[in-house]
C-alpha cells in the first residue's frame, strides 16, 4: 500500500480499515480529518506527525479552511 501522505510503501497490517481504527492512537478528530483530506490509512511515520502536531498550533487543521483535499 502507498501512503496518502508521503507517497512511501508501506504494509498495511489490519485485516481490515475497522481493525484498524480500532487499533489507532488517533483520537476522532484526528482520525476525521485524516479520513476525509487522504481517504485511507497513512504509514506509520505519517500517522505519529499528524497526531503529534494535530494540536500545536491551537487550531485544528480539520477546522481550517486552508487545509486542501488531496486527491
Amino acid at each position: 500500500m502507498r501512503c496518502p501522505r508521503c507517497e512511501k510503501e508501506f504494509v498495511f497490517e489490519f485485516q481490515s480499515l475497522q481493525h484498524w481504527l480500532k487499533a489507532s492512537k488517533l483520537d476522532n478528530s484526528q482520525l476525521s480529518f485524516l479520513l476525509y483530506n487522504y481517504g485511507s490509512p497513512l504509514c506509520e511515520e505519517c500517522e505519529n506527525d499528524l497526531r503529534d502536531s494535530f494540536y500545536v498550533s491551537g487550531i485544528s487543521p480539520y477546522r481550517c479552511q486552508s487545509v486542501k483535499r488531496k486527491g
